[in-house]
């Protein structure tokens, strides 16, 4: 796959106080460090500090500000671009200040003063940027293969859910044309979901409807033996949530569940809605016979916590058990934006 050069958007955004608290902070540590290198440094350390300081904080804070104007109004310069430009910004200022400072103090301008200054600017400023762009670079590959890998676990649509489904339409076409043209309607959006990008959030209510059609078209081919409940109304309908991520955990339900009883069964859907996070939980009856529930069953819970750790970054959760002739699937997830792809 292809990587783009990272673009402005990576960089830290030097309009915000953080990033100048950040920048003073630093410019205070470099100035203990040269002032502890310097001669003398016992008796003269607190004098030579307050001055490295002070001309540290000048050039620091001036460049800050010229790189602030230059990301608000250059935006669409590469990283790499705007690296060499940052340094030689930061190494200009820092040999401009020298030359007032001296002039200020009435000194004899000196090429060494000058070029040990700009030096310093030079290194420190291009080590950190030299830095930056080699974490972005690699933060783009991650992403780059993280994309790769969500896109061929989304792409594990199961074939005879297809083919059923088929199926059941061809069975219906000739006794209910409305009802089926309603379901060869929902078997489109669902197909059209898991063709869209796994990688990007949808709102909660979109994956609920898709799941609801998935639930629709299932109870056509399984009649009275499927009943399904939704208990989620404390999570918000505009809540990002992942495509397709909790509808394959309901077509475990069924195909491991209640389409193996001769009875049926029902499928409860819970959601729990708390301050950091939002917990779903899909509960359905064990098959009379277990032969049918742990391989397939298995398969796509481990593609769903694949899923989650990639969008996730370890901080979501899948966790399963059975108990009490039941089997219960949970999902947690932050509430805070997962791992997007531009």
């Amino acid at each position: 796959m292809k990587h783009e050069m990272p673009q402005m958007a990576e960089l830290p955004d030097f309009c915000r106080a953080s990033i100048l608290y950040l920048t003073i902070i630093a410019s205070l540590l470099l100035a203990a460090l040269m002032a502890f290198l310097g001669t003398n440094w016992r008796s003269n350390y607190w004098l030579s500090f307050s001055s490295f300081a002070l001309f540290n904080l000048w050039t620091a804070v001036s460049s800050v500000g010229i790189l602030c104007f230059i990301k608000r109004y250059f935006g669409q310069m590469t990283l790499r671009r705007f690296s060499n430009l940052a340094v030689l910004i930061t190494t200009s200022i820092s040999i401009i200040f020298s030359l007032l400072l001296q002039w200020y103090l009435d000194q004899t301008i000196t090429l060494d003063f000058l070029l040990r200054n700009g030096a310093i600017a030079l290194i420190v400023s291009g080590v950190f940027f030299r830095y930056y762009f080699l974490q972005q670079q690699s933060l783009l590959q991650i992403q780059s293969e993280a994309e790769a890998r969500v896109q061929a676990l989304q792409s594990r649509i199961r074939p005879h859910f297809l083919f059923n489904s088929l199926n059941t339409l061809a069975n219906m076409a000739t006794i209910d044309p409305d009802k089926t043209e309603e379901s060869i309607l929902d078997l489109a959006d669902i197909f059209r979901a898991s063709m869209q990008r796994a990688d990007k959030l949808i709102p909660f209510a979109e994956e609920q409807q898709l799941c609801e059609q998935y639930l629709k078209l299932e109870k056509q081919r399984l009649g009275d033996k499927l009943q399904y409940q939704w208990q989620t109304d404390t999570i918000a309908p505009e809540l990002p949530f992942p495509p397709l991520l909790l509808q394959p955990i309901i077509e475990n339900a069924v195909y491991h569940g209640v389409q193996h009883r001769q009875a049926g069964g029902e499928i409860l859907i819970t959601g729990v809605s708390a301050k950091n996070h939002v917990q779903l939980e899909v509960t359905n009856p064990l098959p009379t016979t277990q032969a049918s529930l742990h391989k397939g069953n298995s398969l796509a819970l481990r593609n769903i916590r694949q899923r989650l750790e990639v969008l996730y970054q370890g901080r979501a959760h899948l966790s399963y058990h059975s108990s009490n002739d039941s089997f219960y699937c949970r999902i947690k997830i932050p509430k805070r934006q997962a791992l997007e792809f531009e």
